[in-house]
């Protein structure tokens, strides 16, 4: 499962989500999606709208993240993954999860528990001589698309995208005896567990 946040800014605590993007990922193909705009209850700041393209008007009227959270929580449950929730893929997830920690705790009284793999994080470990490992520079890297488009649910499709690029790539170039998938533990208390690729000397 790839998902993306829109945001108001950096910090969980003084900041809100906007938007929630997730698809569903079955054999490397989408085989369902979830997106929802979300009123923050503040106004959003100009650089965001002009980044993202959400506005105050766009929202105004639409549920708040109360609202919105446990229709995101119910549509993660409903996966045919069985009772292990399923993996989730990112780009510089841990930003995106700590927003859902911080929310999920005050709206359900529990912290967000995930494991997940980060696509900038395997970017920097096969690829060391690139200096940038944004989204952006991603999609253009392997021909995936020209634009970023800073909408939750357009950015988690290029995520899984780049995921499944990299995965191809680590299969066709690497002996799978000089890489390891260790767990991290989140720095916070939250029952997070990221997956780092670690490349064996």
């Amino acid at each position: 499962m790839a998902l993306d946040l829109e945001t108001t800014g950096f910090y969980p605590n003084r900041c809100a989500i906007t938007e929630i993007g997730a698809v569903r990922v079955r054999s490397g193909r989408i085989v369902d999606q979830f997106q929802e705009l979300i009123n923050p209850l503040r106004p959003i700041p100009r650089q965001i709208t002009a980044l993202t393209g959400i506005s105050d008007a766009m929202v105004a009227d639409l549920d708040p993240i109360d609202e919105v959270l446990p229709r995101f929580i119910a549509w993660l449950a409903s996966s045919d993954s069985g009772s292990v929730p399923e993996p989730i893929v990112g780009h510089n997830v841990s930003f995106d999860l700590r927003f859902l920690d911080y929310n999920t705790r005050h709206v359900a009284g529990s912290g967000f528990a995930c494991t997940d793999y980060d696509t900038m994080q395997i970017s920097r470990m096969l690829f060391p001589e690139h200096k940038h490992h944004r989204l952006a520079d991603l999609i253009v890297r392997f021909d995936i698309a020209q634009n970023e488009e800073h909408r939750a649910l357009s950015d988690a499709i290029q995520t899984q995208e780049c995921f499944e690029w990299m995965r191809r790539y680590i299969a066709g170039h690497h002996d799978p005896a000089q890489l390891e998938w260790r767990p991290v533990p989140a720095k916070s208390a939250t029952p997070i567990l990221h997956q780092q690729l670690v490349v064996l000397r």
